[in-house]
């Protein structure tokens, strides 16, 4: 085991040293932001074929009633079954594709594209003004030069594109219930609700660059449900850069009925029945050390988005879970543009997952779909991040995401909110000073909704 960490932090050190630092973009090349470009970086132009649309602002903000759907009227211009995927290969994934072959009644119902990512003025502002003043640190796990935006909107590598979605706007913070389904072969599942308590330091208007101190968020966690992990609770401090300085977690106990410290988790532990690894919740949250990163450019590609219905209070969680896939017939893909990154394992580290493939959505910077391969290079395992923009808030969210495994026919749903009495409350936010192990065991033991 010694062995195996020592080859491991020689490798990094090796890699490391021969790493450039990543400047700033050029003033010519940020003036195109807002301009040619939107504020975030993406094209702003529709494609040649006017299959993609210009993006005009994303969806008006204002008063936005849950459940709503801004797109209702809309309908499919075309599905693809297993019978025609052939045809629209050129802008499926691995993954779409290997769900496509693997299941007869898997389908993908396609809908005129609606750029609806739409964010603060403010946030706009802050990701312009760091085209100019954002670089890279620590051989790129950390950054400096800014508290607020998308940390690289013109992103000269993959390390840069991918710090747009680790750190992408979340609004302040949040807490509500969210709820998960892990399933079985047969389309049985088990549910799983927790309650969330989460603040935001970066992108957080309270907090300059200097107060930063290499915090990103404070997060508690409590499992409601199912009965046999009820009552456990976490505490998580997590840093920007995740290499120089470790994620902070405690955990309350139920058995013992204290709060304990817990060693650093994250990159392939188990998650959910082991259908999903901890780098994946959020689609990927970092960090980066583990792998060779490269920027493919941009694809036209089908992408999951704006399935209102599939947040809808009327549909209840039994009929999102359908036999071997989420139920299609709730869900809404478009044709977008999307970022390409090609995730490579790094000689001398470890992971299950040996290659995988992020898209990143280029008006928001979401990963919304990930194709993975494991040690022999056999396609494994494929997610999708089905993303909405709540108007009102406004903020474009990650969502309801499903992971699913090919190999044994399994998936787990995550961030289910349908059949919950009150929705996630956005912009909560208490101080770094509420999230402490002495709050935690208050918070895990205080009764829920």
């Amino acid at each position: 085991m010694k062995r195996r960490i020592f080859v491991q932090l020689a490798a990094l050190a090796a890699w490391a040293r021969s790493r450039p630092l990543l400047a700033a973009a050029g003033a010519g090349q940020a003036a195109q932001l807002g301009s040619t470009l939107t504020p975030l970086g993406a094209e702003k132009a529709g494609n040649q074929a006017g299959t993609i649309p210009a993006w005009n602002g994303g969806l008006p903000q204002g008063a936005m009633k849950r459940g709503a759907d801004p797109f209702a009227a809309d309908r499919p211009l075309y599905v693809i079954t297993p019978g025609n995927a052939d045809q629209y290969a050129g802008v499926l994934t691995e993954g779409h594709k290997a769900l496509l072959a693997t299941f007869p009644d898997y389908k993908m119902p396609v809908y005129p594209s609606r750029r609806s990512a739409s964010y603060p003025d403010w946030y706009y502002q802050a990701t312009i003004d760091n085209a100019t003043q954002v670089s890279l640190t620590d051989h790129g796990y950390g950054f400096t030069g800014t508290a607020r935006g998308a940390p690289f909107p013109l992103p000269a590598s993959a390390t840069e594109a991918m710090w747009n979605h680790i750190m992408r706007y979340n609004t302040a913070g949040w807490r509500g219930y969210l709820n998960s389904a892990v399933t079985q072969r047969d389309g049985g599942y088990t549910l799983g609700r927790a309650y969330l308590q989460l603040t935001y330091i970066y992108n957080n208007r309270n907090y300059s660059a200097a107060q930063l101190d290499n915090q990103n968020l404070y997060a508690m966690i409590k499992t409601v449900a199912p009965p046999d992990k009820a009552g456990t609770a976490d505490l998580l401090r997590v840093p920007i850069d995740r290499v120089k300085e470790d994620t902070k977690i405690w955990e309350f106990n139920t058995a013992l009925q204290r709060v304990r410290r817990i060693g650093n988790v994250g990159y392939d532990n188990p998650l959910f029945d082991g259908l999903m690894t901890q780098d994946q919740v959020d689609m990927f949250n970092g960090p980066l050390d583990r792998y060779t990163v490269k920027l493919l450019g941009k694809r036209e590609m089908l992408v999951p988005y704006n399935a209102y219905r599939l947040y809808s209070p009327r549909i209840k969680y039994r009929d999102i879970v359908h036999p071997g896939h989420l139920n299609q017939d709730l869900t809404r893909y478009e044709l977008h543009r999307v970022w390409v990154i090609q995730a490579d394992l790094r000689p001398g580290f470890s992971h299950i997952y040996r290659k995988r493939y992020f898209y990143l959505d280029e008006d928001s910077w979401l990963i919304l779909l990930e194709d993975i391969y494991d040690d022999r290079l056999q396609f494994w395992r494929t997610a999708e991040a089905h993303a909405i923009n709540y108007g009102d808030v406004p903020v474009v969210i990650a969502g309801v995401q499903v992971h699913y495994d090919l190999q044994s026919r399994r998936y787990v749903i995550l961030n289910m909110t349908n059949e919950e009495k009150d929705f996630v409350e956005y912009d909560w936010q208490r101080p770094p000073s509420y999230f402490t192990p002495q709050q935690l065991q208050r918070f895990a033991t205080a009764g829920v909704v």
